[in-house]
């Protein structure tokens, strides 16, 4: 019998651990882990509508990846930029991000850690160092500028051990932390909606362990004795970088509030008016939610995804746009790239500055009060900022050194994907009058001094103006050219190699290059080297076009094309001929100028440099075309023609400033 009663309770037990493994939330489609996974944080926080704090506890566990041990850990204390003036995000912002400032009495936020220490409890891991009990590292926090030394900013912080991590070995904290909510400047925090009523966007919002890079990993050297954290303090231009883990967060908000987050949802229940929500978010590298009592709840299902839209009342009748724009993302970047492997998607119509903003399986849209569908930045935006689930979500480059690898990229499948879905107007389409995206980010790039801004720069040290350029419409541009280039079957060769090699492993720009070069077989640093690591400028112009009769009444003609700045890029030339014909020619682009010499039976009546607008870069197409006239009638059209092109540039150029 007591032989009988075992094997029944070791039954049950096995029964009850099938059935937990089998009804948990499915979060990714793996069963398996995706990511390294290096970090984890189990969460139980409370918001405070009043107060406009969030506070609680977080258990971290962070496993040294290091062949070495390791005797300090660094963390991003983010909310502290918006905690007084002083902070280097509002010392170089001047308080205002994307057109957005304070308006309130007491708009300030921050963190405080009330107590960290190491957890005197094993949990569900093994803690790799000893654990006394109430073992306190609070006294042992020192905040630190690594960037500019400003010494009153507290966005980073280092606490060193009592002692080392060992190798794979793993060690685990407990935190006792309140955030208090700013209003919302840029991206997360607080403010009263148009209702009446608060809304919270509550993003990076906890403490948050930094990227320790391990020797060979980005730019870490092969060779080096040991890694080093890579921490940097919150930026005016920076976002955010971490590394992959598990999340496991219990929220309370007030009964009445709808709340949307990361992940997906494991458990909700009610007590006292308070409602508490349980998420689950596997391989993702940050963690955001939003809660307000506003919010209209639509949902609709795409294959494995299921889609949530968080409305506004006074946007409700747009709540189908937001869904089918998500849709029209989700489907080409799984042709195109790769398959999106989480099982959520939560598009949120936010308030102010929270707009125009991702986190892993949420993101922030927004819209306008009747906005009519000739005109698209909803789903602009919804496009754009669900393309961050690839860039910064599922291959997480440092957006702090290499903006343009999240920002850049993915403006560029953004454009692909908005004159693919939406046709030669995407952007903007009344009348005879349509504006493609691709046309849009051109001229943002082109009339914002294109000489000026690398795209590989750290983005705190771009100049006035140019970060946005060098991070969004340059690459953009860079990549469309690429594309033309090589063809459109290289480059969705080249882009789905690159997220195939790279997702969970944060690549660089040096890693980038080299997946292009496999893919194409070609040495790329003549491009690279251009128009990524520098600053050239292409311009392409006809100067001259000469024509003279032979002995035997054949024209001998001559056609002189200028490179004007110093970008070099291979273009075709097409001539034509007064009887109809055309030749095309290839030319290198190397040489300062060059003349091309044509011998037949009629004169060259036109050359025209790039025929088909493959060199985007080329930042005046009104100087590739000149034509000889042969009566005068023609030569008026010719020039009211020019002359109207010139007009349409122009305008082009007002509405890439205005979108």
């Amino acid at each position: 019998m007591s032989r009988f009663l075992n094997v029944s309770v070791l039954l049950v037990c096995f029964a009850l651990a099938f059935l937990t493994t089998s009804t948990r939330a499915q979060t990714t489609t793996s069963e398996e882990a995706l990511s390294e996974r290096r970090v984890s944080y189990r969460m139980n926080v409370q918001l405070d509508p009043e107060a406009k704090t969030v506070s609680g506890t977080q258990r971290l566990t962070w496993r040294n990846p290091d062949s070495v041990p390791v005797d300090e850990l660094q963390f991003h204390l983010y909310l502290n930029a918006f905690k007084n003036n002083n902070s280097t995000f509002m010392k170089e912002s001047g308080g205002m991000h994307r057109g957005n400032a304070a308006k309130d009495d007491n708009p300030w936020g921050g963190i405080n850690i009330s107590s960290m220490r190491i957890a005197d409890d094993s949990g569900d891991f093994q803690p790799g160092i000893p654990s006394p009990p109430n073992f306190d590292l609070t006294d042992r926090i020192q905040f630190i500028q690594p960037d500019d030394g400003n010494t009153e900013d507290e966005t980073v912080i280092s606490v060193s051990l009592p002692q080392s991590v060992a190798p794979g070995e793993t060690v685990a904290l407990d935190i006792v932390f309140e955030s208090q909510l700013p209003e919302i400047v840029a991206r997360t925090g607080w403010k009263i909606a148009d209702t009446g009523n608060p809304f919270f966007f509550v993003g990076q919002w906890f403490p948050k362990i930094a990227v320790y890079e391990i020797p060979g990993q980005r730019y870490v050297p092969l060779d080096a004795e040991k890694g080093v954290w890579n921490a940097h303090q919150f930026h005016a231009n920076s976002e955010f970088y971490a590394d992959f883990g598990t999340y496991d967060v219990t929220m309370t908000v007030p009964e009445d509030y709808v709340l949307g987050a990361s992940g997906v949802r494991e458990e909700e229940s009610t007590v006292d008016g308070m409602k508490t929500l349980r998420y689950l978010a596997d391989d993702v590298h940050d963690f955001a939610w939003t809660a307000s009592p506003d919010y209209l709840s639509y949902e609709q299902q795409w294959r494995h995804v299921s889609i949530r839209a968080l409305i506004r009342p006074a946007h409700e009748g747009q709540a189908q746009r937001h869904i089918d724009a998500a849709i029209t993302a989700l489907e080409r970047y799984d042709e195109w790239v790769g398959a999106y492997p989480y099982t959520t998607l939560t598009v949120v119509d936010g308030v102010g500055g929270s707009n125009g903003m991702e986190y892993p399986t949420l993101i922030t849209a927004g819209t306008a009060y009747g906005l009519p569908e000739w005109i698209r930045p909803l789903e602009l935006v919804t496009i754009h900022e669900f393309g961050h689930q690839y860039f910064y979500g599922l291959l997480a480059s440092n957006e702090f050194e290499e903006a343009w690898l999240d920002e850049g990229m993915n403006s560029y499948i953004e454009t692909r994907i908005m004159d693919d879905a939406y046709g030669e107007g995407s952007v903007m389409e009344i009348g005879g009058l349509k504006v493609g995206d691709i046309a849009v980010q051109r001229l943002a790039y082109v009339k914002n001094d294109p000489s000026k801004g690398a795209l590989y720069t750290r983005s705190w040290e771009y100049t006035m103006g140019d970060y946005s350029k060098s991070s969004y419409s340059k690459p953009a541009t860079v990549m469309n050219t690429l594309e033309r280039y090589w063809g459109w079957d290289m480059q969705k060769t080249f882009l789905r190699t690159y997220y195939d090699t790279w997702r969970f492993n944060h690549p660089t720009t040096r890693d980038l290059q080299q997946v292009a070069e496999e893919v194409s077989g070609e040495d790329l640093d003549w491009f690279f080297n251009q128009f990524v690591y520098g600053t050239a400028v292409v311009d392409y112009s006809v100067e001259s076009i000469s024509n003279s009769r032979q002995e035997d009444d054949s024209y001998s003609s001559s056609v002189r094309i200028r490179r004007q700045s110093d970008g070099v890029f291979p273009v075709s030339i097409q001539i034509r001929y007064e009887d109809g014909s055309l030749e095309e020619v290839e030319w290198t682009g190397k040489e300062q100028w060059k003349d091309f010499q044509f011998k037949g039976e009629t004169r060259v009546a036109e050359a025209f440099v790039d025929p088909e607008f493959n060199v985007l870069l080329d930042i005046n197409r009104l100087n590739n075309r000149k034509v000889i006239p042969t009566e005068a009638s023609n030569a008026f059209a010719r020039r009211a023609q020019l002359r109207t092109a010139a007009f349409l540039q122009k305008m082009f150029f007002v509405l890439g400033g205005i979108l």
